[in-house]
């Protein structure tokens, strides 16, 4: 199959899973009487890190030769393009609204979100000198700091009152749709994605491969760029829709499942040496992370600020075509 047809098949999969999957979190949301920003956070953000965590499972369990990394570049890349990349989609979108230009949010939940984020992060980066028998216990530990989280995240909202829009599988009925229908939709939905994300990660490989793009490297820009589509699909949708919460903790909370699930598979079960490169990129998701924290620590910002979140990875993809692939050797 050409790539072209790989990559657009692919995307229309994301795009149309994305909708039905945001529809079908936030009627799951108000069942369960959450908070917008906890229905990102949690339900959204672990239905679409389903990718992204998929991708180095599988590769390590068929004991690919390169599955080191691709796990490596899973942990080190998909948080790196989705608070970069997806942060500044969404600042565009918010900058595209006609009345509204301003991301509003709840503080709490950038600080659990971005707080969550950057220790788990930092952690991550500091077990690459640490020896193996002691990455273990620090990777079980990520999980517990996941486990923290969601009842912090749990406990610290409101539960929203206004209904969604209909259930889009059902959208001639205007009563309340039943439990199942909702749960169909999701795990359609869900199903979906993984399909779409796998068909467009073929085609980027496919293209990547032709260009001699060494594993790593494939890992920390290739995979990442379908991994995290469907968060960053997500997030403008929500945008669209004026449910800033929703949006943002999406972006944030998939980023905080990423560095604790994804950092203790990184540290338990690969040899955890990124060369420069993953490094590299490990610091700019840290720093961008850290930008982000103060920018919305109060809670708003301008859209035209969320833009510059976008800058490192744009920078970071820009120095690898430079090289050839082969930045810091």
């Amino acid at each position: 199959m050409s790539e072209a047809l790989l990559f657009g098949g692919g995307l229309i999969l994301i795009v149309a899973a994305s909708e039905l999957f945001t529809n079908a979190v936030e009627w799951a949301g108000f069942r369960m009487k959450l908070a917008s920003g906890a229905t990102g956070s949690l339900l959204a953000a672990l239905g679409t890190s389903l990718p992204e965590t998929v991708v180095p499972v599988i590769a390590l369990i068929g004991g690919q030769a390169s599955a080191a990394s691709v796990a490596t570049g899973a942990v080190l890349g998909s948080a790196f393009l989705l608070l970069g990349v997806g942060t500044a989609l969404t600042g565009v979108a918010v900058v595209m609204r006609s009345r509204r230009r301003r991301l509003e949010l709840d503080t709490g939940q950038v600080r659990r979100d971005l707080g969550l984020f950057i220790g788990a992060f930092s952690v991550v980066l500091i077990a690459i000198v640490l020896p193996r028998p002691v990455r273990i216990p620090v990777g079980a530990c990520l999980l517990l700091a996941y486990a923290l989280y969601v009842r912090a995240t749990l406990r610290g909202s409101a539960p929203a009152h206004a209904a969604p829009e209909p259930l889009h599988i059902v959208r001639w009925h205007n009563r309340d749709p039943a439990s199942l229908l909702i749960a169909l939709q999701l795990a359609g939905a869900v199903a979906m994605l993984i399909v779409g994300s796998d068909l467009f990660v073929s085609a980027l490989n496919q293209v990547a491969q032709s260009l001699h793009t060494n594993p790593l490297t494939l890992a920390l820009i290739v995979v990442p760029v379908a991994t995290e589509l469907p968060e960053t699909i997500n997030s403008v949708l929500w945008i669209r829709s004026g449910d800033d919460n929703l949006a943002f903790g999406n972006v944030a909370g998939s980023s905080a499942f990423q560095a604790c699930v994804l950092g203790f598979i990184g540290l338990s079960f690969t040899p955890w040496s990124p060369d420069f490169n993953g490094v590299l990129s490990g610091l700019l998701t840290l720093g961008t992370a850290v930008y982000l924290f103060a920018l919305l620590r109060s809670g708003s910002a301008h859209g035209r600020w969320l833009l510059l979140a976008g800058l490192p990875w744009v920078g970071y993809v820009v120095a690898e075509l430079l090289a050839g692939g082969r930045l810091g050797g």
